[in-house]
């Protein structure tokens, strides 16, 4: 009998606690839901008992409005992110059912503290806006330039390339929080070659002149032409020179005249003729320098200019003269020519396989004591 009332008592009560519990779920999902439980933390800023306007206002302003590069800012159109914060904010504070009790069950699990890190921006809304800024910020670099003037080198520096990561750009605002322009992640590059690179160009390791005659006035148009082309060249360390590439095509659209030339066996005219006499002294001056001379071709009938067997014809398209630049430097060309004469020196960084030229031995002999 006591057993039974006792039972009986327990149900009551278990009734009674399960009632209470009900009606205070209720209450808590009927006043609660609305609101953020106590702990809730969202990009590390608490939002512990607001709701979801209050939220929003609280997070609204860690959407990065601004970027920046040196002393200028860009503003960001962030719509669509706010638009986006506003949904998932939605998304909290909505009941997730029709049924009370399953909301209310939900409400409960809200309790507990919690840190969340939504998306902070969206990225098809900025990442369009970093690329159109990259196309304003972005700048071409110029190399550094070199010249001989009155026997000195003067060394003109360039300017690097600007160019705007976008990626980490996008990654660094994406995970920045505030009202404080971000800064974007700008990269830069020296182009080849440099003032540093220029400016060890200052040993002669090449000084060589060949003569001719110059009545002969299509032929000397030619020489001086060529000469005109080959003058100012660098050439890298390691690089490889074509006298056709520098060059180009000889014909009269380039200013190039009918003059003698050899070909098989025999003196016809031809646009360019006498170029020749450019490209076999640049090869006495490259045999100076000590170079890797990668193709040369000879004459089919003796030349005038240099020793015999020891010039380089060149023919666009059929016969080139090349060479590589095996010094550890920028070669440079100094290339001169006063009356009859084509004097070319070559300048560069000297070692153990390519000295200074100290004495110049020039075929046939030196040019007059005027040219520096």
């Amino acid at each position: 009998m006591m057993n039974r009332k006792f039972l009986l008592i327990s149900g009551v009560l278990f009734l009674q606690i399960a009632i209470s519990i009900i009606l205070a779920t209720s209450v808590t999902y009927g006043m609660d839901y609305a609101k953020a439980p106590n702990g809730l933390q969202v990009w590390g800023i608490d939002l512990s008992g607001l709701n979801q306007e209050e939220s929003y206002q609280r997070l609204e302003g860690e959407i990065p409005p601004e970027v920046s590069y040196q002393e200028s800012t860009y503003r960001l159109i962030t719509t669509q992110s706010q638009k986006n914060l506003w949904g998932w904010l939605s998304n909290q504070f909505t009941p997730k059912s029709n049924s009370w009790w399953v909301n209310a069950l939900n409400n409960l699990k809200r309790m507990g503290p919690e840190q969340l890190s939504p998306e902070l921006l969206v990225k098809d809304e900025i990442y369009p806006q970093l690329e159109n800024l990259a196309q304003q910020l972005n700048q071409e670099g110029q190399p550094g330039s070199i010249q001989m003037q009155n026997g000195q080198f003067a060394v003109q520096p360039g300017s690097p390339s600007i160019f705007m990561d976008i990626p980490t750009s996008w990654e660094h605002l994406n995970q920045s929080q505030g009202s404080k322009p971000v800064p974007l992640v700008i990269n830069s590059k020296d182009l080849a070659p440099n003032a540093s690179d220029l400016l060890k160009i200052k040993d002669k390791l090449a000084d060589y002149t060949t003569y001719f005659n110059s009545t002969n006035k299509a032929r000397t148009n030619n020489v001086l032409l060529a000469a005109k082309a080959l003058n100012g060249q660098l050439i890298e360390p390691g690089g490889e020179f074509s006298f056709n590439q520098v060059v180009g095509k000889r014909d009269k659209e380039t200013g190039y005249l009918p003059a003698s030339t050899f070909v098989d066996q025999k003196v016809v005219l031809d646009d360019g003729g006498g170029i020749c006499q450019d490209s076999s002294t640049l090869y006495h001056a490259v045999q100076q320098a000590h170079l890797q001379v990668l193709e040369r071709n000879t004459h089919s009938l003796p030349v005038t200019y240099v020793p015999k067997g020891e010039d380089a014809t060149v023919a666009y398209g059929l016969l080139d003269f090349r060479f590589r630049n095996t010094t550890q430097g920028y070669l440079y060309f100094d290339i001169q020519s006063r009356s009859n004469w084509l004097r070319i020196r070559i300048y560069g960084v000297a070692d153990g396989e390519h000295p200074v030229l100290n004495e110049p031995d020039g075929y046939p002999i030196k040019p007059e004591a005027d040219m520096k």
